[in-house]
């Protein structure tokens, strides 16, 4: 017995540490099962088989050996109790049969399963319901076999919610793990690679970057381990935060995602590997900008209008002048400058102060030229330059001084019109986004993006 229940550790020991491994380890404790030829030793068996059918993706088979491992279970029912309802539960949830786990769950209650909460939070987040789910959260210690589970619920909380502290302190909890698996319950509970779920996390905060890593990662260890479960959930998260970012790899990931989800009947996770329906994209992908938005994809080529709508949807709520988009580049002394409206940029007080310090620089400069104080001269003679480009800058044509007003007025006329030329031509492409974008940009001297709901965009 201690043979064989150590044999059996020692393979949920090597696939929590990602150790393909583990494969070789499992066969060893199943041929010395068949060879001891016990009910004791083939209730285990079948149970351990029922686990590693269900990771590689067999789930009927699955099913059949997890219901076998209870016939033979007799003198062992009381420390099997919950824990063959939590394998029937994980089963359920792996093929996104979120439906039928309330009478698993209502039979985990009546055998007194330690962590229902648990489970019943991770149930609600399988349904979608995320206000159910937030209920049964907890910052309490879990029983430590329940440990690993514990993360995974509070990584899919956290990604559902958009909660950043839960996200951070999540993040860091788990961060010491990457690399490794999510093993709870003796083997009994195997929750995936951890790289996966620190990849949800990013994407649930739109850090899509990391998010693309850690799910690259995670599909790697799952292939590695010959995990087609995980690795198709693992590319169905890869598979859609590239078409969030517009990567090129995209489409042929998704159509792989797809392609293995349906083969294994994981139907819940076809919609994953896609943008969602409410999913609002305006990104320049280098060649063109890719524009979603309710449910609808659309491309442009490149245009100065749809700069300044992208600039203006990075800052929702803040008004932002015709002058900054017209010229980014202008700076904080342009900004500063604005605030005098249709006064002259430089007025006679500043044109007499400059040419007071230009005269003292004449001055500095013939003085540091007899000394032979060559790397002074040279510094006066920069900024007595800088000062003659300032003057020539707010001069207009013959001398005259360049008035702001005239600056603004043109910014106002000139991005308008760009903007509304845009809204004309994404009227044929995207009419839905055209309308939206109609009606929450203002334009005018003072330009806003003001949506009349919160609206996320992936920029």
């Amino acid at each position: 017995d201690t043979e064989q229940f150590a044999s059996s550790l020692r393979w949920v020991a090597l696939l929590e540490l990602g150790d393909p491994r583990y494969h070789d380890q499992y066969l060893a404790f199943v041929a010395l099962a068949e060879r001891e030829a016990t009910v004791r030793f083939s209730f285990a068996a079948d149970i351990d088989r029922s686990l590693i059918t269900a990771l590689r993706g067999g789930f009927a088979e699955a099913t059949s050996l997890l219901e076998q491992s209870r016939q033979n279970a007799t003198e062992h029912e009381a420390h099997y109790g919950y824990m063959g309802d939590h394998m029937t539960w994980a089963l359920l949830y792996a093929q996104g049969r979120f439906d039928e786990l309330g009478g698993v769950i209502g039979s985990m209650a009546a055998r007194n399963h330690p962590c229902l909460g648990l489970i019943e939070g991770l149930s609600a987040l399988g349904r979608g319901d995320v206000e159910q789910a937030r209920r049964y959260y907890t910052d309490e210690p879990y029983p430590r076999m329940f440990e690993p589970v514990s993360l995974r619920f509070h990584a899919q909380l956290a990604a559902a919610t958009g909660d950043h502290e839960l996200a951070e302190r999540t993040r860091r909890q788990l961060a010491p793990y990457q690399g490794q698996w999510l093993v709870s319950l003796y083997g009994c509970d195997i929750s995936g690679p951890v790289d996966h779920w620190i990849a949800v996390i990013d994407a649930g905060l739109g850090h899509w970057a990391d998010a693309i890593d850690g799910f690259t990662a995670a599909r790697t260890s799952a292939d590695r381990l010959g995990s087609r479960t995980w690795s198709v959930e693992a590319g169905a998260g890869l598979a859609r935060a590239l078409a969030v970012t517009g990567a090129p790899a995209a489409a042929a990931t998704r159509t792989a995602v797809e392609h293995e989800a349906a083969e294994l009947g994981l139907r819940h996770l076809l919609a994953l590997a896609r943008l969602e329906p409410d999913d609002s994209v305006f990104r320049w992908d280098g060649a063109v900008w890719q524009l979603c938005y309710a449910g609808h994809e659309a491309h442009m080529p490149d245009a100065k209008g749809l700069r300044d709508l992208h600039t203006l949807l990075g800052r929702p709520g803040t008004g932002l002048s015709a002058v900054d988009l017209l010229d980014p580049a202008a700076g904080p002394d342009l900004v500063a400058a604005r605030r005098l409206g249709a006064d002259p940029v430089l007025d006679a007080e500043s044109k007499v102060s400059y040419r007071r310090r230009l005269k003292e620089l004449d001055e500095q400069l013939d003085r540091a030229a007899e000394l032979g104080h060559d790397i002074r001269a040279a510094d006066l003679d920069r900024e007595r330059q800088a000062l003659l480009d300032e003057l020539r800058a707010a001069a207009g044509f013959g001398g005259r001084t360049r008035r702001l007003g005239d600056e603004t007025e043109r910014a106002r006329k000139t991005v308008t019109a760009r903007i509304r030329d845009t809204l004309r031509k994404l009227d044929s492409v995207h009419p839905a986004l055209a309308t939206h974008l109609r009606a929450s940009v203002s334009t005018g001297t003072t330009c806003a993006y003001t949506p009349g709901t919160d609206t996320p965009w992936h920029l």
